[in-house]
């Protein structure tokens, strides 16, 4: 009977070794799962601060260009309805300046004679865009819808006259400059 009690002591020794062994594998199993989940969820946390962090650079960089689009628009729309036939031709240099492409081309060739209507007109136009908003724009092009009003005073209208435009106006990216390729007055 002294080897059937050994061996049930045996038997529980093992037993007992068994789940000791199971305890204490599952106990270091334990601190590593929990390391491992921290790690993850950093990591996690990490990428999503990273895509964060590229998405509002982008939105700041768009911002900026966007300043810039609207501040072209402006100044070369407000020229196009601000012209005075004593300083035509320095209006007509200022809006060629802020022309390219296809703009530029035919503004150059009815620069002269659109001088000459002007003086012989005695045309004092004043004009101011009202508002200004961007349709689409990428980092090398733009669309911009400008309401814009204006008085023209003329050898007819010596009082003046209240005139209101909308002009869309399509721009490019020429290194760090923004120009107008195209202008369209649109109802």
């Amino acid at each position: 009977m002294v080897d059937a009690d050994e061996a049930q002591e045996t038997g529980q020794e093992q037993a007992t070794e068994q789940e000791t062994r199971t305890l204490s594998d599952r106990g270091g199993r334990r601190p590593a799962l929990v390391v491992w989940s921290l790690l993850i969820a950093a990591v996690a946390v990490l990428t999503m601060l990273g895509v964060k962090g590229v998405d509002l650079c982008h939105a700041e960089r768009n911002k900026s260009r966007d300043a810039q689009v609207l501040d072209v628009t402006r100044e070369a729309v407000a020229g196009l309805v601000s012209l005075d036939y004593q300083r035509s031709k320095a209006d007509m240099d200022r809006i060629s300046s802020l022309a390219t492409g296809s703009f530029q081309q035919q503004f150059g060739q009815l620069a002269a004679s659109f001088e000459q209507v002007l003086a012989s007109g005695q045309v004092r136009s004043t004009g101011a865009v009202k508002e200004a908003g961007i349709v689409e724009a990428d980092d090398d092009s733009a669309k911009v819808l400008a309401a814009v009003s204006s008085v023209v005073k003329n050898t007819e209208a010596p009082d003046g006259q209240q005139r209101v435009y909308r002009m869309l106006v399509d721009l490019q990216r020429q290194g760090d400059d923004w120009k107008v390729g195209n202008v369209e007055f649109v109802s």
